[in-house]
């Protein structure tokens, strides 16, 4: 009975979140539909902003009894508690998708550009690697470049999964396996060498534009070798992810997926094998087109058990060769750096917490 119940209040959510993605969609513009299906998605895809707030304003209003002006409406849906953000976030999927899933790219794109300029998902990966670069070019004369690979950074997506509003991450095999590496060496570390950060002597200090952030490691007197050993660390991650893509590009085309739970949200990760993954899948059709190349979630177990226990072994032996050979008279310069945070900061950073 209480499942029954539960069924019913989830179909009648469903009812009123399509019913109030209608009425916006009418507003913003009241010939939307008499268009076709491929001007609906464009208008979709490419409304401006004041649109987009009109369409915001009709999604307050209707699910949760909230009105508001076009001014005031970005704020408002800032402060929406965590608790109601998904059936707006369902909706504004809704008005804003596009394709067979209604797929939505939280991410920043060049101006005028929308996931419609990019047929597959290599075409808008590849075009951000460019980007990338030039920015990394122009900002530090010395860099001198990197190859391409698929998915170096994750992308956080919206879409539909048999007609369930989804919150997705994007992610290259390797950088999925690097990431769950990266926390696993990290507790490693603090078990050799248990530290934590205080606040320093000038934590907090007021500072013209803000306050000092001064943060420091305690590491109960072994704080250079604790230092060295991260520094390691750090490069031995850089040098993995190569190795990682590297071996992976010549994996078939492969996507996994796995379901995660946080905030009891509906979450799915999509693990791309390579570049050769990404370029046999289009935005416009993406659950269609990964079918055919989804493989078991348990292989990418298995291969991140084997990272594992190659990176305990590495941090263990690094750590033993760190304390064997360490010599306090010899000290690493580092540059000094002020770091001054801002008030809006620091409310973004409480913020956060309260969500997390």
């Amino acid at each position: 009975m209480v499942k029954d119940s539960a069924y019913k209040l989830a179909y009648l959510d469903k009812i009123k979140i399509l019913s109030a993605a209608r009425k916006a969609l009418i507003v913003a513009d009241a010939h939307y539909y008499a268009w076709s299906p491929c001007e609906q998605e464009r208008f979709r895809a490419t409304m401006g902003d004041e649109t987009r707030r009109k369409i915001q304003c009709v999604l307050l209003d209707d699910l949760l009894d909230i009105t508001c002006s076009t001014e005031e409406v970005e704020d408002v849906w800032n402060d929406i508690p965590i608790s109601d953000i998904n059936q707006l976030n369902w909706a504004s999927l809704l008005t804003t998708g596009i394709g067979d899933d209604y797929i939505y790219l939280n991410e920043c794109m060049a101006k005028d550009k929308t996931l419609l300029d990019f047929a597959t998902l290599y075409d808008y990966d590849y075009a951000d690697y460019l980007f990338q670069e030039e920015a990394r070019k122009r900002d530090f004369p010395d860099y001198k470049g990197t190859d391409y690979y698929a998915c170096r950074h994750p992308s956080w997506v919206r879409l539909l999964i048999k007609e369930q509003f989804y919150y997705s991450t994007f992610t290259s095999l390797a950088t999925y396996l690097l990431d769950e590496i990266e926390a696993a060496g990290s507790e490693t570390i603090g078990q050799l060498i248990p530290h934590e950060y205080v606040d320093g002597k000038n934590h907090g200090k007021p500072e013209k534009g803000g306050f000092l952030w001064d943060v420091q490691v305690d590491a109960a007197g072994q704080e250079a070798q604790l230092d060295e050993l991260k520094s390691r660390w750090y490069a031995y991650q850089q040098e993995r992810w190569i190795a990682l893509s590297e071996v992976n590009r010549a994996l078939p085309a492969i996507v996994y997926a796995q379901d995660e739970d946080f905030d009891d949200d509906p979450q799915r990760s999509f693990i791309f094998a390579n570049e050769a993954t990404l370029k046999q899948i289009r935005w416009r059709h993406f659950l269609l087109d990964c079918e055919p190349l989804m493989s078991e979630y348990v292989e990418v177990e298995k291969m991140l058990a084997e990272e594992i226990d190659r990176v305990s072994t590495w941090l263990a032996e690094n750590h033993q060769h760190i304390q064997k050979n360490f010599d306090p008279a010899v000290v690493k310069l580092r540059k000094k750096r002020k770091i001054i945070m801002s008030e809006s900061a620091l409310d973004d950073l409480n913020r956060l917490g309260e969500k997390t």
